[in-house]
């Protein structure tokens, strides 16, 4: 018995020794990264938008109503195709400057880096650019994320808005999965005689 099970722990290291898959070198000029993807998870609506009840349950339905109301749910579905609704977000850069489209581009970039997990808007309203980041249901949800950013964006503040509608769960924003890329390999620089 105990010769039945060693032979068969040798046979299973031998095939998961020759499982192993090993990745393609990279053609000249060329090297292999780890990449980080950010995902945002799906909205309330997205998975209904555009269909009729009456097509997403099962069984058969049979519906009596007057073509005034069919072209009135159909105006109304219309007006609400942008699936938009009241909600606040956080004003990290409001500015007017010179430099301020550079600016406005750097600020958006640097809040990317540091906070992944929120969407971020970056607008120009005659004269002013602005950057604003996330779609939050209630002002409360918007202030616990204002402490935060806060320390990093002292001049930031709530602004109520039209937004999207915000993700089905208020933990897991994003789903993140890793790549491997091929990028380009930079050539030396030449050293400045």
């Amino acid at each position: 018995m105990k010769r039945l099970v060693l032979i068969a722990i040798a046979a299973l290291c031998c095939f998961s020794a020759f499982s192993q898959v090993k990745e393609p070198a990279p053609p000249a000029g060329y090297k292999y990264i780890d990449s980080v993807i950010y995902t945002p998870v799906p909205r309330i609506n997205e998975s209904l938008a555009g269909k009729s009840i009456f097509e997403v349950l099962p069984g058969r339905v049979k519906v009596h109503q007057s073509t005034a109301i069919r072209s009135a749910v159909a105006s109304q579905v219309g007006k609400n195709r942008a699936l938009q609704t009241d909600g606040f977000r956080i004003r990290i850069y409001f500015d007017n400057k010179q430099n301020s489209r550079e600016a406005s581009t750097e600020s958006e970039q640097r809040f990317r880096r540091l906070f992944p997990g929120y969407n971020t808007y970056r607008t120009f309203k005659n004269p002013f650019f602005k950057v604003t980041v996330g779609d939050f249901r209630t002002r409360a949800d918007a202030q616990v994320a204002l402490q935060r950013i806060s320390r990093v964006f002292p001049d930031a503040f709530i602004v109520k808005e039209k937004m999207k509608f915000p993700v089905i769960s208020d933990q897991v924003r994003v789903t993140v999965d890793t790549v491997r890329m091929l990028v380009p390999i930079e050539p030396p620089k030449p050293a400045d005689e």
